[in-house]
């Protein structure tokens, strides 16, 4: 399942999937694999991640309505 809160975040920025990936030190294709939900990330990514979104790693990834705000 799609991580829909990810997926917002970064169009809401107009960033590739390349970017964010360059900017947290993952490649594009592990990225687009969190975001597609085919791949958990280790905690220091979603930590990287979240800390680049500006939102917890809690909201960014275990939050239950996380596809229903942005």
């Amino acid at each position: 399942m799609r991580n829909e809160r990810m997926y917002r975040l970064r169009l809401k920025r107009k960033l590739s999937q390349k970017q964010v990936a360059e900017a947290v030190g993952i490649t594009q294709s592990g990225y687009a694999m969190i975001e597609t939900g085919r791949r958990h990330p280790r905690k220091e990514v979603m930590k990287k991640l979240a800390d680049f979104f500006g939102v917890t790693v809690d909201e960014l990834f275990f939050n239950e309505d996380r596809g229903q705000s942005s």
